[in-house]
């Protein structure tokens, strides 16, 4: 409609008319124009705050799994403690025997600190990473990211460490259980055959278990670092988003 209006004016020679309609088609193609871009900025602010909403969500699952890892490490530690001490001492109580036992079970059971960046990964993947307008951001999740893979590569350090241990721990007591346990089930003394007497004046095995206790402790490091970088995350995450910590309520 337009267009066949400027030709007619072109053959009239109508300049005004001509420049009028030059000025409405350059307007019209400059607002459309405007309005792509302003279109396609509110779906990737719509996008970026979908995808930070996860990567909290993300974080939040792995603080509270790492605080499950602490507790749990912790117990087995306080377990080793037991074991170590009772050797030590060639004394063990029969009111601390299933303690005993159970402390035994749980000897090197050292799991890695979590880190869950499946959002991150899923954003890099899709080449998405760039649409976080915050570079502050963007390099504290880089940086939890390196954390990560620096944990990884401890632990299985830690690993190495604790096979050596559990190859002496491991073969001095023969577990004598009928039903199915799980790693994270409770075992009394009825459940193994050891011969507390030998391993009171053998060194070499009390060693190991020290060692396994050492190296339990490092894991629960390991974890309680892995929440630190996390709670910082966090942190800058929810100014980001304006959510409350106390209640991950919007803010007024």
């Amino acid at each position: 409609m337009i267009l066949r209006r400027l030709i007619q004016h072109v053959k009239r020679q109508e300049w005004t008319a001509i420049g009028i309609e030059f000025v409405i088609v350059v307007v019209g193609v400059f607002v459309g124009i405007q309005a792509q871009q302003w279109s396609n900025e509110r779906e990737q602010r719509r996008q970026e705050r979908v995808y930070l909403e996860r990567v909290l969500s993300d974080i939040n699952l792995s603080i509270e799994t790492n605080e499950l890892n602490i507790a749990r490490l912790t117990a087995n530690s306080d377990g080793s403690t037991l074991v170590l001490n009772s050797l030590r001492g060639c004394s063990l109580p029969v009111a601390q025997r299933d303690a005993f036992a159970d402390g035994l079970s749980d000897i090197a059971k050292v799991g890695p600190s979590v880190f869950v960046l499946s959002t991150m990964e899923e954003m890099l993947s899709a080449g998405n990473f760039s649409i976080i307008r915050n570079q502050k951001l963007r390099d504290a999740l880089n940086g939890l990211a390196r954390d990560a893979k620096y944990q990884h590569n401890i632990y299985t350090v830690i690993s190495a460490q604790l096979a050596s241990s559990t190859a002496t721990t491991h073969t001095r007591v023969v577990w004598t259980y009928q039903d199915h346990k799980t790693p994270f089930d409770p075992v009394g003394w009825a459940d193994m055959e050891i011969d507390f007497d030998a391993l009171c004046k053998d060194k070499a095995y009390q060693a190991a278990v020290s060692n396994a206790r050492y190296l339990t402790n490092a894991g629960i490091s390991l974890n309680k670092r892995a929440i630190a970088s996390l709670i910082g995350v966090k942190s800058a995450l929810e100014q980001e988003l304006g959510v409350s910590s106390a209640h991950n309520e919007t803010k007024p």
